[in-house]
């Protein structure tokens, strides 16, 4: 009962972090901005990003509920957005964040910096199986 639960757990996150994912990817392919992934990029080199990870976030998702894709395309996948998300975090909350930093929205920079580490952990929860499998 205990493992059916954990393995649940384990699939909601990572469908939900692929789910993440495939948005951020549609935000980037869509030039729909107000991604910090995309501020600094041309529209091309935009909808490149967009793509990978949109397939990266795909990549999350099917092979839980469809066999046949190479787990190598998948730990791949996981690091690539594992990486992304480091990078959203450096530019949205220290780039971009302290650029719009004043006393009064501390409190607020606090808050979505938080939130970004929770989905963070997530998505190293995600990615565990794939940074052990590189370390070996």
């Amino acid at each position: 009962m205990a493992k059916t639960a954990k393995a649940l757990g384990d699939l909601a996150l990572k469908v939900l972090v692929g789910i993440l994912f495939v948005v951020i990817g549609i935000q980037g392919i869509g030039e729909f901005g107000g991604n910090a992934l995309y501020d600094e990029l041309d529209s091309e080199m935009e909808i490149i990003v967009g793509v990978v990870l949109l397939v990266a976030g795909l990549l999350l998702i099917v092979p839980a509920f469809i066999g046949g894709i190479k787990q190598d395309f998948v730990r791949i996948s996981t690091l690539v957005v594992l990486a992304a998300w480091v990078l959203f975090i450096i530019l949205s909350d220290f780039v971009y964040g302290f650029s719009r930093f004043d006393g009064e929205r501390w409190i607020l920079w606090i808050e979505d910096f938080v939130m970004h580490l929770l989905i963070l952990a997530c998505i190293m929860r995600v990615a565990t199986p794939a940074v052990k499998k590189i370390v070996k």
